[in-house]
């Protein structure tokens, strides 16, 4: 008997969030797998972030993960194309996983955060996906200005670096 790569969803309700954060009741059957990856660039102990044009909030440079991509070469292109910077992958800090919806998508999200390098490139906003991109002190970071789906990660930079200055 040949096993499945992929169990079919359940029927079931889950709480999922858009960008903005609202939640909403979606049907698990609904959802496919989204892996993205994120970098987290920190240049004199500061953060490198961006605001997304439909967001209010700051968020890392880094987004969805082609088919025809691996982790690393997806977040080092999403990347270039939200900051105009050449990154490579250094450390893996985290994975996570989020429900989250956009229109008629449903996606349980599988996000991959790095420490990244800066290898090339220079700062500069590239794309629709970036409205103002910058570096940020961590101290004025906090859940009214931070997107949702990279605070766990902030926190940690954040007790990181707080660290490094001790």
């Amino acid at each position: 008997m040949k096993d499945k790569l992929f169990n079919k969803s359940k029927n079931k309700i889950v709480i999922a969030k858009d960008f903005t954060g609202n939640e909403y009741r979606r049907n698990l059957t609904n959802f496919r797998f989204r892996a993205s990856a994120y970098g987290v660039l920190i240049e004199n102990k500061r953060i490198l972030l961006k605001r997304h044009p439909s967001i209010s909030k700051l968020d890392l440079p880094g987004g969805g993960i082609e088919m025809d991509e691996t982790i690393p070469k997806g977040l080092m292109r999403e990347f270039q194309e939200e900051t105009g910077l050449i990154v490579k992958p250094d450390e893996l800090i985290c994975v996570e996983d989020s429900f989250f919806t956009s229109g008629e998508e449903d996606a349980h999200g599988i996000l991959i955060f790095y420490i990244v390098k800066q290898v090339g490139g220079r700062l500069e906003k590239k794309c629709h996906e970036a409205d103002e991109i910058g570096f940020y002190d961590l101290d004025v970071l906090n859940k009214n200005n931070i997107h949702y789906s990279c605070w766990n990660v902030i926190e940690r930079m954040k007790n990181y670096v707080g660290i490094l200055r001790q």
